[in-house]
């Protein structure tokens, strides 16, 4: 016999209305998904948190070589030899 409690009150399941069954599967699917839900999410962040790190590092890495390159271009009209 399988019990379920509701608004604190504990009910029998197979006693509930067919009605009130379906309610309870209905929610019982939709914290399953709300649950994936959340999951999904946390994953997300943290692939956003590393997707922003490799931008910072190919930020910096693209700075060091404008650098480089600038470094390395002539100046006041002279050229390079």
């Amino acid at each position: 016999m399988t019990m379920v409690k509701i608004n604190g009150v504990t009910y029998e399941f197979e006693e509930l209305s067919e009605e009130v069954k379906n309610h309870l599967k209905f929610l019982a699917f939709i914290d399953a998904e709300l649950e994936q839900l959340a999951m999904r999410r946390s994953v997300l962040l943290i692939s956003r948190e590393q997707i922003g790190h490799r931008l910072d590092k190919a930020m910096v890495h693209q700075s060091i070589q404008q650098s480089a390159q600038a470094s390395d271009a002539p100046t006041d009209g002279a050229q390079a030899l």
